[in-house]
């Protein structure tokens, strides 16, 4: 699960807070299982929760 906090600093610049990892994980899981890029999955779910 590290990795996908990895990707979200390298490619957004963005460090998650300890408060949202839990449901930030859960989301980008989410828009995995549509179908999604793990890039689009992280951007959609930093949208979401209002981090960018």
């Amino acid at each position: 699960m590290n990795k996908i906090f990895e990707i979200a600093s390298a490619f957004y610049g963005v460090l998650i807070p300890k408060r949202d990892q839990k449901s930030f994980l859960n989301l980008v899981i989410d828009y995995l299982n549509q179908r999604y890029s793990i890039e689009t999955a992280i951007g959609m779910a930093l949208r979401e929760l209002h981090l960018n």
